[in-house]
């Protein structure tokens, strides 16, 4: 199935509703995420792609911006559609996807998730390490490796990103926590967020820290429901 990315053709395998509604759609889902791409993200940056899904804006930064992609996706279903994907497109040189749960530890955790199926969403990465008797649940709870991404960058040898996109269902403080040396490092210049209302203030205040501001809030939902919002290098 084509995106809804009229500039250029890329195509999506597309087996699931969640996939047909929302990953095929991405680009009239988050327009704010389309255009953050498209007028900050460069031709031979570094965008990591935390919490990628099935890779729709991985793809778009890969094949139209021309950007070097990270895409970090734990979910099973998610992670194996997103490979696909980047087969698909062709991207296998632009993209590499990595099967790793960021947070601000090393830990086997648990993953609840919503369904199982390839493009949901909202799945619940768990504070508790994972143990087989918090698994007797009616929802599938996955076991789990979690990784700070600063380890990450350091113990595999990764280019330091220039654009961070973080979209990971509440788990955005626990990334943010991971990623201390990464938010420091001057080359960061952008860094495009989903934030659940009740993390909203401790995310900004955490990139404050690092020498971030807040350019815009691109989607607030006063409701309490998740908002979007774009951080700029000082």
């Amino acid at each position: 199935m084509r995106l809804d990315f009229p500039r250029t053709d890329i195509w999506l395998a597309v087996s699931s509703g969640p996939e047909r509604r929302w990953r095929a759609k991405a680009c009239a889902k988050e327009p704010w995420t389309v255009e953050w791409l498209l007028n900050d993200v460069r031709a031979g940056e570094i965008l990591y792609d935390i919490g990628a899904n099935v890779g729709a804006f991985s793809l778009i930064a890969a094949r139209h911006v021309g950007a070097s992609v990270v895409a970090f996706e734990p979910g099973y279903a998610n992670f194996a559609r997103l490979c696909e994907n980047i087969q698909l497109n062709e991207c296998a040189q632009k993209v590499a996807p990595l099967p790793l749960a960021l947070a601000e530890r090393a830990e086997l955790v648990g993953f609840t998730y919503r369904t199982v199926e390839p493009g949901q969403s909202r799945h619940r990465l768990h504070d508790e390490r994972w143990s087989a008797e918090a698994s007797n649940s009616h929802k599938y709870v996955q076991p789990v490796a979690t990784m700070p991404l600063d380890r990450v960058v350091s113990d595999y040898d990764l280019p330091k990103p220039h654009h961070l996109k973080i979209d990971v269902d509440g788990a955005e403080l626990r990334v943010l926590q991971g990623a201390r040396d990464v938010l420091r490092h001057p080359g960061l210049r952008t860094i495009l967020i989903e934030a659940e209302a009740s993390l909203r203030d401790a995310v900004s205040s955490l990139l404050a820290d690092a020498g971030l501001r807040l350019r815009n809030d691109l989607r607030r939902d006063e409701s309490g429901a998740p908002g979007y919002a774009l951080f700029e290098r000082c």
